[in-house]
């Protein structure tokens, strides 16, 4: 009886450390075919942009395999069984995988081809394996994009923090493959990215999606903000984008001008926010103190 429950070894094929120690994007690659019970099962790549696959990376506290959600940052159009992902260091004290992704280990398992274990699911009745995928159906709790005959039509704002941008990556990757939606009669979607990180080194494929920007100004649009630290001839925004004004959280301002500065019709958009709690309840009490609809809100928060 085959098991309901399969982990198959993906290779670790490319490492990218953004800052060392703290942030890195690693990539996994699975087989073609995997055995199992004495039958050979291809493997298909059905993931949904903004959905996470499940891997069994090691505890370096713990010195146990953990089971860990990964949030995807390529498309499986764009590289089938390629499961790119962004890693940082949480610096929690019971933080037990996080820290290990940044260190030597995951270097040496690159350099002889080691393996990192990633769930499939056994399709019996198609006879193939199917990558997890953590969610199933668009949730306001998830990051799932919309299907391919909704998001063409939107304008979306994805407010990224730190490697919450990861998932906004895998929206850019299909939107591109699929020529951003542009069909008969539909001109396709409009898409900004926002993405506030602490500092220049945390800046995740910064050229990149300025190359992606300048290529597609009607369909794309990448607004980097440094909150810590900036060079001197930094072009982008500086400073948060959300500010709570007063120590007292009841009676707290939140002020969302420097966010409105870049995006002012913000109200036209679809929110999509990836982040910490704290980012996301003091956004939505931002809108509410200011009086500001958006057209759909949805978040993934750790």
């Amino acid at each position: 009886m085959l098991p309901r429950e399969v982990f198959v070894p993906a290779t670790v094929m490319q490492i990218h450390t953004y800052d060392p120690g703290e942030v890195r994007k690693i990539a996994l690659t699975l087989p073609e075919a995997y055995a199992l019970d004495g039958q050979i099962f291809p493997i298909r790549d059905r993931m949904r942009p903004g959905n996470a696959f499940l891997a069994r990376p090691w505890g370096q506290r713990t010195k146990k395999y953990r089971r860990r959600m990964y949030t995807r940052s390529n498309c499986a159009i764009d590289g089938p069984r390629v499961l790119e992902t962004i890693i940082n260091d949480t610096h929690r004290e019971k933080a037990d995988t996080s820290p290990w992704w940044q260190t030597e280990a995951i270097d040496h398992l690159e350099s002889i081809g080691g393996t990192i274990e990633v769930r499939v699911d056994v399709d019996t009745q198609a006879k193939e394996l199917v990558i997890y995928e953590n969610s199933q159906k668009v949730e306001p709790n998830n990051l799932i994009l919309e299907t391919d005959n909704e998001w063409p039509t939107m304008r979306i704002l994805a407010l990224a923090f730190s490697t919450g941008i990861t998932p906004f990556l895998s929206y850019l990757d299909y939107m591109r493959r699929k020529e951003f939606g542009r069909i008969v009669g539909c001109r396709g979607v409009e898409f900004i990215l926002v993405a506030s990180v602490r500092n220049p080194r945390h800046l995740i494929q910064h050229e990149e999606l300025q190359a992606i920007a300048a290529a597609y100004p009607k369909h794309f649009q990448y607004i980097p903000v440094l909150t810590r630290e900036w060079p001197k001839e930094w072009e982008g925004g500086k400073g948060r984008i959300i500010k709570q004004e007063g120590k007292d959280r009841q009676e707290a301002r939140i002020n969302l001008d420097s966010l409105l500065d870049l995006v002012p019709n913000i109200h036209e958009c679809h929110i999509r926010l990836c982040g910490n709690a704290s980012a996301r309840d003091q956004f939505l009490e931002g809108l509410y103190q200011a009086g500001l609809a958006t057209m759909s809100f949805r978040s993934e928060v750790w």
